[in-house]
């Protein structure tokens, strides 16, 4: 299942998949995804903290847990 712009969620692929986004730009063509979430994507999101530039296309349930895990504890 694929949503926004027909991608799956970030969480979907696998490290070498998500790796091979960055540096390459792209997933050869019928691709399946290798990681552990299931859901397709539903919003983008783009931080200060990324480490390469371009927005990363997330499920509500995963661009929450990586938003919450880039939040600073509370003192």
């Amino acid at each position: 299942m694929s949503g926004y712009w027909n991608m799956h969620c970030w969480g979907g692929l696998s490290e070498a998949q998500q790796d091979r986004l960055v540096t390459v730009g792209n997933l050869p063509f019928g691709f399946r995804p290798e990681g552990e979430c299931p859901n397709p994507a539903e919003l983008e999101v783009t931080t200060m903290y990324d480490l390469a530039p371009g927005p990363r296309f997330y499920c509500l349930t995963c661009a929450i847990k990586y938003l919450e895990e880039l939040r600073e504890p509370e003192q």
